[in-house]
């Protein structure tokens, strides 16, 4: 999966010269957390809630006066935006996407494509995503097996889901389980469950759980 289909395109930008106060009203606004600061739609920076809290004098510093906070919030974005922060292309791969945020320790990454701010996917969009990915909220049932470790075995079982007319609705691989084995859970759905269980086991698989899952709403 690309990062394309998951992306928000529709996406709230601020120019350089935009003054903190009034990136602090769109944040308040919109309800999230970062905002890519663009020069003509190129790309030049991203200013996060967290910037903003550290631009801004806290309410509780008794320090800070009413003019100190006027003149903060006159501060342009530029003063407190990250410049030439990490991004991503719409046709990178959703997970190598997730390792970046991790790696980087950031909420959200601008997509970029020849400089030109395409969109922007945060934590809470990869979370989405995967949630949709593995079948989340769905009803029928996740299957976890051990199988041996070589592709034969994963053909063998997506062979029998199809002998008993089993939607498959998702699968998720753990190679290197043992040195023998891979983990597979499958998530399905089915009038046939019971049998396709059992020709599971007959077929050489483990069935380490069975967990019948109703759909949410």
């Amino acid at each position: 999966m690309f990062i394309k289909l998951w992306m928000q395109q529709d996406v709230t930008t601020v120019d350089e010269n935009t003054p903190i106060g009034q990136a602090v009203e769109i944040i308040s606004q919109s309800h999230f957390r970062h905002l890519p600061v663009v020069k003509d739609n190129t790309l030049v920076g991203i200013i996060t809630q967290s910037d903003i809290h550290r631009a801004l004098p806290s309410a509780i510093d008794s320090s800070s006066s009413p003019q100190k906070t006027i003149i903060a919030t006159q501060a342009k974005v530029s003063s407190f935006m990250t410049s030439n922060p990490v991004t991503a292309h719409p046709m990178d791969p959703l997970e190598d996407v997730a390792l970046l945020m991790r790696r980087f320790k950031i909420g959200a990454v601008p997509v970029v494509e020849n400089d030109e701010l395409l969109g922007i996917i945060t934590e809470t969009d990869i979370f989405q995503a995967f949630a949709e990915i593995l079948g989340g909220g769905e009803s029928g049932a996740r299957i976890e097996l051990q199988i041996q470790n070589n592709g034969a075995a994963v053909y063998k079982i997506t062979d029998i889901c199809k002998d008993f007319n089993m939607q498959l609705l998702a699968i998720t691989i753990i190679k290197n389980y043992s040195p023998d084995h891979q983990l597979l859970t499958i998530r399905v759905a089915g009038k046939e469950m019971d049998s396709m269980i059992d020709a599971l086991w007959d077929s050489g698989a483990k069935v380490n759980r069975v967990l019948l899952e109703t759909e949410q709403t």
